[in-house]
């Protein structure tokens, strides 16, 4: 008899859970939104006003966190520039309108995409998913070529053993560089991440400068007009420890 012999199962893959902080007062979207994540399996904790989403922002328990525009008081904006202020880099899609001022708005204070309120579930969890795979703090780590960065940490740990501690600013900006290797991500951006209560212009330059005097000039590569690109640590031949 033909077609006697039996194909194995095909398993379906575990999906990836992801931790997702829903801040808004909206009913409506708070519904659609918990159904749609739940869907997907993903984990989401919503919480309905900017206090309480600063709080839970802050315990660093999420994987991506989806901010309203439209809490009262224009409190959505404000909360967004709380969130960088306070070095919180997970990433952060916000929900908007359908104007383009208002969604460049958003990514100017500091959100890493916009979205309109009523893109589809397929898009709204392929952009999650995106910002997912491209996050550092998805597995705490950073490579850098003869060395690896703990973000959680702030130390960069080298081939030899030997460890270099990094500031709060230092490692935010590794960290937004790691989040797209290879990309060039522009002065402005990582102003807007990093520093958004500084205004000089100069300030992203200092901090690559104090990255390249503690790691070698190749950490982090200028593409002259546009920004800088994530480089590498070279191999260290000898030395002591300069953490």
């Amino acid at each position: 008899m033909r077609g006697s012999a039996s194909r194995a199962p095909v398993l379906d893959r575990p999906r990836t859970v992801i931790r997702v902080l829903l801040i808004t007062d909206d009913p409506g979207v708070a519904t659609r939104l918990d159904n749609t994540l739940l869907a997907a399996d993903h984990a989401v904790e919503r919480v309905p006003d900017a206090r309480g989403g600063l709080d839970r922002a802050l315990s660093r328990e999420f994987d991506v966190i989806i901010l309203d525009r439209g809490l009262r008081a224009g409190r959505g904006l404000e909360l967004m520039r709380k969130l960088r202020r306070a070095q919180v880099l997970t990433p952060v899609i916000m929900l908007a309108d359908g104007d383009v001022r208002d969604r460049v708005a958003c990514l100017q204070a500091g959100a890493d995409d916009c979205v309109d309120n009523l893109t589809e579930s397929e898009e709204l969890l392929a952009r999650l998913r995106a910002l997912y795979r491209r996050s550092p703090y998805r597995t705490g780590t950073v490579h850098l070529g003869a060395a690896r960065v703990d973000v959680t940490r702030r130390l960069v740990i080298h081939e030899d053993g030997t460890r270099t501690s990094l500031t709060v600013q230092e490692c935010a900006v590794i960290a937004v560089l790691g989040a797209e290797p290879g990309r060039v991500v522009s002065r402005a951006r990582l102003q807007a991440l990093v520093f958004p209560d500084r205004h000089a212009k100069s300030i992203v330059d200092t901090y690559v400068y104090h990255l390249r005097r503690k790691l070698g000039r190749e950490v982090v590569t200028t593409v002259h007009s546009v920004g800088y690109r994530l480089g590498h640590v070279p191999v260290r031949l000898a030395g002591p420890a300069s953490a």
